[in-house]
């Protein structure tokens, strides 16, 4: 048995939004969506070798029920290695979007973290 990728899909009250947000702010490039154009259901974002998948709520949980009634994106975090990273926290350093200042951690690794425009937290730091 053998694990060969992992993303996260991740439910979003406005995927045309989210992928802005991700293009516009972090870079990443719209790979495929549901559907091509307008109103999208879904779309899967990446840079490199990171990839995300956003799927507008009401039809992640008409697809899958039992998420109806959970909350969103209480617990969820993301932490995310880049190369970079000090020129990203500098353009982002005087945003709304930033969540922490860049400090370096008790593991011993500098990092910053930023909320999307959703609400999530996404902790960067470099590899």
């Amino acid at each position: 048995m053998e694990y060969l990728s992992l993303m996260p899909n991740i439910g979003v009250e406005n995927v045309n939004e989210t992928v802005k947000f991700y293009a516009e702010t972090l870079g990443f490039k719209q790979i495929m969506s549901a559907p091509d154009t307008g109103e999208l259901v879904w779309a899967m974002v990446g840079s490199e070798n990171v990839f995300i998948a956003f799927q507008e709520t009401q039809n992640l949980q008409k697809e899958y029920p039992s998420l109806k009634d959970k909350p969103q994106n209480a617990t969820l975090t993301f932490y995310i290695k880049m190369k970079g990273m000090k020129e990203l926290y500098e353009r982002l350093k005087d945003t709304n979007y930033l969540a922490k200042e860049l400090h370096k951690t008790f593991y011993g690794t500098d990092e910053f973290a930023i909320y999307d425009n959703n609400g999530f937290v996404l902790t960067i730091t470099e590899d």
